[in-house]
């Protein structure tokens, strides 16, 4: 039998006539009054779920935080439409915060982080350990979207969501192997202070593929290390692939961007893909298909990944007691015509 306000009343000793003004939003009712009765009568079942929506209480801010790098945009942008349609069914709003290379330099968080308005944060690719230990002294619920390299200083002290890294870099690389190739590079940054977790699980499981079929690396043709900062210059990624002794039969890419960007660059210096050289990316953004020719690559559920980073979120605002968590999600190897497969 649904409540009543009543029974409200008699559950928050308030007067059934303070309790009707609230539930019909009277502003002579103070915000606190309201969100005190409101939040009662939700937890009692007078609402139903549609009547629920008409009783929107702000609760505070979810602040999504990255680092000002425009060029994994179409990533983590997808990652946010995923947050917000799990927010938008809750009380909380969502705000954005980015650290700049000052901020992170001089060890600075934005301001948003300390607002009292804000109830957790949400992070995305933001891997600099300074940074990490200043959030994790605010003891706000935080969740990351991928990790550090070195997690372990995380576990127990925030919610991880990734995607996993392996079987599909392992079936491609095998896939290409089967047709013959045998000379692979790497491109990524495993060097950064800001690397994450999810590139070097990519790497290890190209490196030890390839291992296992008693292959190596090439390590003149694979650029490991400051790769955002030589892949926005495209007169030095031509110079250092002129610079190789032979381009590789295989390229594969840390993610989508710069995969895009290498294959502009070798089509400038006249190779053709697939025929001269394959390459493949990962993450599977808007980007790798309407590139020519079509990125192969890994699709990352992105969208997904935010979805869960918020349900995680508000599960550790409701039961902030509850276990911390690593959850990952599968991957999806899409197949285009940067590859001759």
């Amino acid at each position: 039998m649904k409540c009543t306000i009543n029974d409200i009343a008699k559950e928050t000793g308030y007067s059934r006539n303070t309790v009707s003004k609230a539930l019909k939003n009277d502003p002579q009712v103070s915000q606190r009054t309201t969100e005190i009765i409101i939040r009662k009568a939700e937890s009692m079942g007078y609402f139903t779920k549609e009547e629920r929506t008409e009783y929107k209480i702000d609760q505070g801010n979810i602040l999504f935080l990255n680092i000002n790098h425009a060029n994994d945009s179409q990533f983590w942008s997808n990652v946010l439409t995923g947050i917000e349609t799990i927010l938008s069914e809750t009380n909380y709003q969502l705000t954005i915060a980015t650290l700049s290379k000052e901020d992170i330099e001089e060890g600075r968080l934005p301001e948003a982080v300390y607002s009292s308005n804000t109830k957790g944060i949400i992070v995305v690719e933001m891997n600099f350990r300074p940074v990490w230990d200043k959030l994790l002294e605010t003891h706000l619920p935080i969740v990351t979207v991928d990790a550090p390299k070195n997690p372990n200083y995380l576990i127990g002290k925030c919610d991880i969501v990734m995607m996993e890294n392996h079987s599909n870099v392992e079936r491609i690389t095998e896939l290409l192997i089967q047709k013959g190739f045998s000379d692979f590079a790497f491109i990524g940054d495993l060097y950064s202070p800001n690397t994450g977790l999810g590139f070097m699980e990519r790497y290890y499981a190209f490196f030890s593929t390839l291992k296992k079929h008693e292959l190596e690396i090439n390590s003149h043709a694979s650029i490991l290390k400051d790769t955002d900062t030589i892949f926005e210059n495209f007169e030095k990624i031509k110079e250092l692939l002129n610079s190789m002794k032979k381009v590789p039969d295989v390229f594969l890419c840390g993610n989508d961007w710069l995969a895009i960007q290498l294959i502009y660059a070798l089509q400038a210096l006249g190779h053709k893909i697939p025929d001269d050289v394959n390459v493949i990316g990962f993450d599977n953004i808007p980007n790798s298909e309407r590139i020519l020719p079509g990125l192969t690559t890994i699709d990352a559920p992105k969208f997904y990944l935010g979805r869960k980073a918020a349900h995680l979120i508000m599960d550790r605002l409701s039961e902030p007691d509850i276990p911390y968590s690593i959850s990952k999600y599968s991957t999806k190897l899409i197949f285009r015509e940067s590859t001759n497969l």
